[in-house]
């Protein structure tokens, strides 16, 4: 059993520090990143999409899917791309203090660790201590868990191989199996030599996904099983949307001891209608609320020692 679970959202990764080639953008700052690199698929979309976009990255992306669902593929393809690049740098990055903390108090057996983002800086940090992981979702006795609960922009379909010059609609699903990739050379030639998108939710209410959804499907199940029956979650850099039931849902219900660093009326706001069992607010940033989330980690491994 995990009894220590960590769930990283966007404000993890923009907070960590010592990411090259730049801190990974936040929600509301990601579409004019993409606009600006993209200039020619993202940049040229309707002004009225682009402005929701500004507004909510998921209410532009919600009408892109509704109305422009044969060009999903070719945005996701391009948001993998992006993503793929974000890395640790010196070792100094928070992720990487964090493993290490975890590795001196004897606790990297205890943890599953779970993230929202597309992104691998997570992964590549695990690797930067020599520490083994997986995504497999059925077993986490003998490597270190790493969930990707929305999917991931490393991942892609095994099974089915799609040229590029096909184009789909929404409502189309598409089942292979899946494989990951942590180069980022082989990301990008997958990205560019496939009509399909790698395995990402997309970014919008529904969090819908068109490529191996069961595979992302089996990960939240056996997730909200875990949380179920954790003694400890630490929610960081994440925003309680109580829409996206299959995490907030668990997340209310389940009697283990969360803390949470991010927004406070966020979590106020959520914790007043949703969760009654203990919860303890730490700070608004993963640099600001380091320390105390290391002090717990560290009262929590000498409980576990006595």
């Amino acid at each position: 059993m995990a009894n220590l679970i960590f769930l990283f959202g966007a404000g993890a990764s923009h907070g960590a520090g010592d990411i090259i080639p730049e801190a990974p953008p936040l929600g509301f700052q990601l579409y004019r990143e993409l606009s600006k690199i993209y200039p020619m698929s993202w940049g040229s979309l309707p002004s009225s999409v682009g402005k929701e976009f500004e507004k909510n990255f998921e209410f532009g992306m919600e009408i892109v899917y509704d109305k422009y669902s044969q060009i999903v593929a070719e945005l996701m393809r391009q948001l993998a791309t992006y993503f793929i690049q974000f890395r640790p740098y010196s070792g100094s990055s928070l992720y990487c203090k964090l493993i290490k903390i975890l590795r001196e108090q004897g606790l990297l057996g205890d943890v599953v660790f779970s993230t929202i983002n597309y992104d691998c800086i997570l992964e590549f940090s695990l690797i930067k201590h020599g520490i083994q992981f997986t995504y497999d979702h059925q077993n986490i006795s003998s490597l270190v868990p790493v969930w990707k609960l929305h999917g991931s922009c490393n991942m892609f379909s095994k099974q089915l191989k799609v040229s590029p010059g096909i184009s789909f609609t929404k409502g189309i699903v598409f089942e292979g199996g899946v494989e990951a990739f942590l180069d980022i050379g082989t990301v990008v030639e997958n990205c560019l030599s496939s009509g399909l998108y790698p395995l990402m939710c997309l970014y919008m209410r529904g969090k819908p996904l068109q490529i191996s959804p069961s595979f992302v499907q089996k990960i939240q199940q056996q997730w909200q099983k875990t949380v179920s029956d954790s003694k400890i979650i630490m929610c960081v850099g994440i925003k309680p949307l109580p829409e996206d039931e299959h995490i907030w849902n668990s997340l209310g219900k389940t009697s283990a001891y969360l803390y949470f660093i991010g927004s406070q009326q966020d979590f106020k706001s959520w914790t007043t209608a949703y969760r009654k069992n203990f919860s303890e607010y730490i700070s608004h940033s993963f640099n600001s609320g380091f320390s105390v989330l290391e002090r717990r980690l560290i009262q929590y491994a000498a409980q576990r020692r006595r």
